[in-house]
């Protein structure tokens, strides 16, 4: 899939090497200055192979415990405990083995993941949502949570997995726009910036005046 270079980097390639300034950089400047395209380019890609890599790991548990790969299974069990309290009563169970995230944080996090790689295929084209339909979206999963914590009410997993989903897309519809937005009007750095503030004055053309008698 191509990707296209950021505006930022494009208008740096597009500078001559002989206008900036200062001494040849050394092989770690190249190496951080290279890091640093890779991630204004793909910042987005990383957040969904991330995204993927916890959905997918979740998935893989009572799959690997099914076939008996429980040396397998259990220390990643183990490990999404850190992003989840694994609630038995509120989990999904594959083959009568428990998956590794609960309803709603399976919701929250596979409902994360395609909403970015939507927001990837769009070439981070996609358009945000305003702050209020953000916090209208994330709200019915607070009550729902908030509610259930204190003991108000029980909740089910229809709840669970529907307030979940809204909770993972908006955040991940508000977010992901807004930081390529903020990437995109990211001015030049200084010692890029002064080559361009220093050029001579363009002076006007005048058309010849007559001669005087």
């Amino acid at each position: 899939m191509a990707i296209q270079p950021s505006i930022y980097n494009q208008q740096r390639r597009a500078i001559p090497p002989h206008t900036i300034p200062g001494r040849p950089k050394s092989a770690f400047e190249r190496f951080v200055d290279r890091g640093g395209d890779f991630l204004t380019d793909y910042w987005a890609h990383i957040v969904m192979i991330g995204l993927g890599i916890l959905v997918g790991t979740a998935i893989a548990i009572p799959f690997l415990s099914y076939f008996g790969l429980d040396s397998i299974a259990k220390p990643l069990f183990f490990s999404l405990h850190y992003v989840c309290a694994q609630i038995p009563s509120h989990s999904i169970y594959i083959f009568g083995h428990q998956l590794g995230l609960c309803e709603r944080n399976f919701s929250i996090y596979t409902s994360m993941f395609l909403t970015s790689l939507v927001f990837v295929l769009s070439k981070k084209r996609l358009p945000g949502i305003p702050w209020w339909l953000w916090i209208l979206m994330i709200l019915p999963m607070a009550w729902d949570g908030t509610t259930q914590m204190f003991g108000w009410r029980e909740s089910d997993w229809i709840l669970r997995v529907i307030t979940g989903t809204l909770f993972g897309v908006g955040n991940i519809w508000f977010a992901l726009p807004l930081m390529q937005k903020s990437i995109l009007e990211t001015t030049l750095p200084p010692h890029l910036q002064q080559p361009l503030v220093q050029k001579a004055p363009t002076t006007t053309a005048r058309s010849p005046q007559a001669p005087q008698h």
